[in-house]
């Protein structure tokens, strides 16, 4: 397998933030299949008011194994990996982000046998009679950047003793490099920024994990005591809701921007603008030049500034690298000393990000800015990256000042924080308004 499998009241503290049932044979799954008729719009001849749209980079094994509903998006380098006993199916409104992955089973697992572990004699969701592996995940799901979900598994699934909300505030938000590994989350749920929920587990609504943490028994999901979950707020659902709103407009304007023109969807291009949050068209610009190269192998979109020319960026940066601003914007880039593979930058509607000279990002690194209200009654601050910043793999900044000369140790997450010039986060760390909330525990 190429990537490791990975996996706040306040909308900060979200994103930082069962026992399932399957059928002795897994179900073909209904909805558009994204066969290479249906990429990257799916259906392909759908009005863009209801497409589904699929980035040319993203990667489908299996596609009639797949279902995707409509106002779905899916993002730059994203993997589904399907197979006739493990389908996968997406529901309506939901969203697949920068290098997220989506396995219908783990390896070997459709021919396992039953499990059980001593939790109060739960049986894992391969259980009795050679449970068929799948992922399934319901209406409104967020799947952030750089999450894992491993099937057998079921996300935004109606409650065993709290039925559906047809009002809303049902959605599901797994926050970045976050994992699902052979879990149940009801709908109303959230998983924090590298917190993870493990097999057998049912995450019931009302309940967020919190970042870092790894839920591994049920009574660890169900009591927020433990310290391991806690109960969704106001903010939270707000939050969501607002994912979801700018996420089904990528659907809509991407499938747009491709029917102008098909390569306007790849490499180094346009984002696709017309949005109440993105209003025009922007295009990547290197040193000072705007430029357009749809050949590129990595996707940079947008509002996005680099110091560096496009032949030196080529020179230091890796694969699968999504640097994407059609949300927030501006970016500004200064010289990148080195780029590893799958680093994704991003940004919330109204907020854009800064990133100095002589960074060094590591494999899997996510940048994503968020406004920050530092001083009651002035303008929201970005998100910046000092100078000869360290960025170790996997780690994460948001909503977050990294001082010149710092370094944010490996797996390690720094959310809503102004952190002093030469500052080390030592690896597996999280850091929540300039303080150690926790360890990353998996």
């Amino acid at each position: 397998m190429r990537r490791t499998l990975v996996a706040s009241g306040a909308a900060s503290a979200l994103l930082l933030t069962g026992l399932v049932s399957l059928s002795a044979t897994a179900a073909e799954p209904e909805g558009c299949h994204p066969t290479k008729e249906n990429r990257p719009v799916c259906q392909a001849g759908s009005p863009a008011e209801t497409a589904t749209f699929l980035d040319a980079t993203a990667k489908v094994k299996e596609p009639e194994h797949i279902s995707l509903a409509e106002h779905v998006y899916v993002g730059p380098f994203a993997e589904l990996v399907a197979d006739d006993d493990a389908p996968i199916s997406i529901g309506d409104e939901s969203n697949v982000q920068d290098n997220v992955l989506i396995l219908g089973a783990r390896d070997g697992d459709s021919d396992s046998d039953s499990d059980s572990d001593d939790d109060g004699g739960r049986e894992t969701v391969r259980g009795e009679g050679h449970a068929e592996p799948g992922v399934e995940i319901g209406d409104r799901v967020i799947l952030a950047h750089g999450v894992s979900v491993i099937g057998p598994a079921q996300i935004g699934v109606e409650g065993n003793d709290i039925p559906a909300d047809p009002a809303g505030d049902q959605e599901v938000f797994l926050s970045f490099s976050s994992q699902v590994d052979g879990a149940v989350l009801e709908r109303n749920t959230g998983v924090g920024a590298l917190g993870r929920v493990g097999p057998g587990v049912r995450l019931r609504s009302g309940f967020i994990v919190l970042p870092g943490k790894n839920v591994t028994t049920q009574t660890e999901a169900d009591d927020p005591a433990l310290g391991k979950v806690r109960l969704i707020n106001e903010a939270d659902v707000a939050f969501n809701e607002a994912v979801i709103e700018v996420n089904t407009a990528f659907a809509r304007e991407y499938t747009r921007l491709y029917r102008d023109n098909p390569s306007n969807v790849r490499g180094v291009n346009f984002d696709p603008g017309h949005t109440e949050f993105n209003h025009d068209r922007d295009l990547p610009s290197f040193a000072g030049q705007e430029k357009r190269v749809p050949g590129f192998r990595n996707r940079l979109i947008g509002d996005l500034n680099l110091i560096d020319t496009f032949s030196r960026f080529s020179s230091v940066s890796g694969a699968r690298i999504s640097l994407r601003a059609d949300e927030g914007e501006p970016f500004g880039v200064g010289s990148v000393d080195r780029m590893g593979d799958d680093v994704i930058f991003h940004a919330l509607e109204e907020a854009d990000l800064v990133a100095g000279d002589r960074v060094q990002y590591g494999d899997k690194v996510v940048v994503h800015g968020g406004g920050r209200v530092v001083v009651a009654g002035e303008p929201e601050e970005p998100t910046v990256v000092g100078d000869d910043v360290v960025l170790e793999d996997e780690s994460i900044v948001f909503r977050s000042t990294i001082g010149n000369g710092s370094v944010i140790g490996q797996r390690s997450v720094v959310v809503g924080s102004d952190l002093a010039p030469g500052t080390e986060v030592p690896p597996r760390t999280v850091i929540i308004n300039g303080v150690k909330f926790g360890d990353v525990e998996w």
